[in-house]
């Protein structure tokens, strides 16, 4: 929990609070990785997490708040399992992120399906949190790419490079997982390769071409 303005710890309430919080986000976590959100009920939530049903309104603003923030913290565990070593090659660096990605999704199947490699398209909160998580990969990505999220080529690029690694990557974990993670990686490498060069044919971009040229050297 944040420590309050001032320096001061937290009160008991503060800290029950936030421990109802916590307990309701855990258990929608758990129902809306399994189940579709038309779903799911507000009172099974606030049963699962044994607490009153209002308090779910009181800290999420009713159910498709809460259903955002869960989407936003499905985004967020899956970027903490891309912290990889980033030292070396960038083919090898992109690999060892694109596994990560991978081995997450694997280990955590229903979330990868329900939350994150599908268009969250319940409510426009849950639509916007879904396309926050989708920009800020994209803007990880060309951080270690080196390249400007902001040259509008680039950004639509890689957003198509997203939709299509996830439709591959879910179809590989639909599909009984049939290739090895290794190789579904170096798929991945190869999309992302194919995608920046047809940023480059579609406007000038910088430090694409060489990009391009070091991911295309190790297929």
């Amino acid at each position: 929990m944040t420590q309050p303005a001032g320096g001061k710890p937290p009160t008991r309430r503060q800290l029950a609070a936030e421990e109802t919080r916590r307990k309701l986000l855990a258990a929608a976590l758990d129902a809306f990785a399994d189940r579709p959100y038309a779903e799911v009920t507000v009172s099974e939530i606030a049963r699962s997490a044994g607490v009153a049903q209002g308090l779910l309104s009181h800290h999420f603003n009713g159910k498709d708040g809460l259903y955002a923030e869960v989407i936003r913290e499905a985004g967020a565990q899956l970027q903490a399992a891309l912290d990889v070593d980033t030292v070396g090659p960038l083919s090898a660096l992109l690999q060892r992120r694109f596994r990560a990605h991978i081995e997450f999704l694997a280990r955590n199947e229903q979330m990868a399906v329900h939350l994150i490699l599908r268009r969250a398209g319940a409510t426009e909160a849950a639509w916007n949190a879904f396309e926050s998580a989708r920009l800020h990969g994209i803007r990880e990505l060309c951080r270690l790419l080196h390249v400007d999220p902001e040259q509008p080529a680039v950004l639509s690029s890689l957003r198509a490079f997203t939709a299509a690694a996830d439709e591959l990557t879910l179809t590989w974990l639909q599909d009984a997982r049939t290739s090895p993670t290794e190789r579904l990686a170096d798929a991945l490498v190869a999309l992302l390769a194919g995608a920046l060069s047809a940023a480059a044919r579609l406007g000038p971009a910088d430090n694409l071409e060489a990009v391009i040229s070091e991911l295309r050297g190790h297929l």
